[in-house]
């Protein structure tokens, strides 16, 4: 009888056991495209980040070279004046 007892608590030991590692393997088969969706969204962030940093960047050098020429059109207009 005792021996039967001992069965039992091994049995319900089991069963935890397997209900955690099923609860832990569907976790890990549900955050997957989770996780994913998530570094396609980072790499996507990166992405527009750069894009933009580029356009400032080229905006700044656009308009240091309208600056610079036209400050070499005013100064070869003030040549010709004198």
């Amino acid at each position: 009888h005792v021996d039967h007892n001992t069965d039992m608590h091994q049995c319900e030991v089991s069963d935890q056991i397997t209900d955690s590692v099923a609860q832990t393997n569907v976790a890990t088969m549900g955050a997957g495209p989770g996780f994913a969706a998530l570094q396609s969204m980072m790499g996507q962030a990166q992405s527009q980040n750069i894009l933009m940093a580029n356009m400032v960047s080229a905006q700044k050098q656009n308009a240091m070279i309208g600056m610079t020429t036209m400050t070499q059109s005013i100064l070869q207009m003030m040549k010709r004046r004198s």
